[in-house]
């Protein structure tokens, strides 16, 4: 990335870290303007005042380039608010180009004399770097042009909040405190993920098959040989690990738990000469559990990285999920507790982890503001490897601004200095 003349004085050349960059300088020197600057360039939706935005931060040129070659690149004559140009540079240099004007009062109308332009050079950037930008700013308000899509229509939150609190007063979902919005984007996320990958009727499935092994099991036995025997051992091996990987899934509710009791005390009881049939019958069942399973690993894996890192965080309170119930926080006394009841400090912690989860499905920036806010300084040490966590096996780039020294020390290869 590199930006001439911001704010009429500052030039940058900066190399960002394809998975965490943190941004620290004096204050003044352009962090958070430069955040702001990435999401407003890189966010296309239309009459939501990105290129607005743009237009009134101070600068001459600003770029902005990607692994593949393309760049994004916004230019003015000199460093000044108002019009500028945007160029979409491709890995062979050659530009596509749109002029963005604005008018009396500062705005880039939607529909100027230059939107057609503007539009497919848009779209082109769009195709040319298919990412989402977030921006969680220091009041912790998460913007992005995705989140359209995801918010829950009126009549859905109004049942989910009377179910889970009853008739108080119903706020509007964009009213809602920060950290509301951000469980309720989590618990999305999660059940998005659920859908995915489980499929109905495991239970009765299981049911079926062991009453079926439980049968044959009671029949008269004969004498058993030890090939027959060696291949029993392993279909009970198998048994025992679907067993407890669904038990470990079921912790989330992602899938129900298969109870492999019956199954594992009626196998071994099995005559060999029938032990073919029961096993015939049981790999493909097994199989296709496994399977499901193993759609469902990320999610779990995810899941269980997040709630046990918050956990670790909490004191006097936990937090636990499930598909249906969602997000809950109880304390160390069996109650439970509304987030808004929270710390300020909890409630950011909070906030931060939901909105990172709820933006894994699709590769994206991530620019946060000041991570540190409200949190003490054993937080801080810990909290970028937190949040690196919960985006692993993405494709998420975090792009933070910090003063923590706390933070900055233990990933000082990640650090940018902004020198002014």
């Amino acid at each position: 990335m590199t930006v001439q003349k911001l704010f009429g004085r500052y030039d940058y050349a900066l190399e960002f870290d394809p998975r965490l960059a943190i941004l620290y300088g004096d204050n003044g020197t352009g962090k958070t303007t430069i955040l702001r600057m990435i999401h407003h360039l890189l966010s296309p939706g239309p009459g939501r005042g990105h290129k607005t935005a743009v237009a009134k931060t101070i600068f001459r040129e600003f770029s902005i380039g990607f692994s593949n070659g393309v760049a994004v690149h916004a230019k003015r004559d000199r460093s000044d608010i108002g019009t500028y140009e945007l160029f979409l540079v491709s890995p062979d240099s050659s530009r596509q180009r749109a002029a963005f004007i604005v008018d009396d009062d500062g705005i880039i109308p939607h529909l100027g004399p230059q939107s057609d332009a503007q539009d497919e050079l848009i779209r082109e950037i769009a195709r040319a770097v298919p990412l989402r930008s977030y921006y969680l700013s220091d009041n912790r308000i998460l913007d992005s042009d995705s989140l359209e899509n995801r918010r829950p229509t009126r009549d859905r939150w109004l049942t989910n909040f009377r179910r889970s609190r009853g008739d108080e007063d119903v706020r509007e979902f964009e009213d809602l405190p920060q950290v509301s919005s951000a469980i309720i984007r989590a618990n999305n996320w999660a059940r998005q993920q659920a859908l995915q990958g489980a499929s109905e009727g495991s239970v009765s499935a299981n049911s079926i098959y062991a009453e079926v092994v439980k049968h044959l099991a009671e029949m008269p036995r004969v004498s058993s040989e030890e090939g027959r025997n060696s291949t029993k051992h392993q279909l009970l091996q198998m048994i025992e690990r679907t067993g407890k990987r669904s038990r470990d899934q079921s912790r989330f509710g992602l899938l129900p738990a298969v109870n492999t009791d019956d199954l594992l005390r009626y196998v071994p009881l099995v005559r060999d000469e029938d032990f073919p049939l029961i096993s015939a019958i049981l790999k493909p069942y097994l199989d296709g559990t496994d399977a499901r399973l193993d759609a469902l690993e990320s999610t779990h894996q995810t899941l269980a990285f997040f709630v046990d890192t918050l956990n670790r965080f909490l004191r006097g309170k936990y937090v636990k999920f499930d598909i249906r119930a969602g997000l809950k926080i109880i304390t160390d006394e069996g109650e439970a507790l509304d987030e808004t009841s929270l710390s300020s400090g909890e409630s950011q912690l909070l906030t931060l982890f939901c909105n990172i989860l709820s933006a894994r499905e699709n590769p994206a920036i991530f620019v946060i503001d000041e991570p540190e806010i409200s949190l003490n300084i054993k937080w801080q040490r810990s909290l970028v490897d937190a949040l690196l966590g919960c985006a692993k096996d993405s494709e998420i780039q975090l792009i933070l601004a910090s003063h923590s020294i706390e933070l900055l020390t233990a990933h000082r290869e990640q650090v940018v200095r902004l020198k002014g």
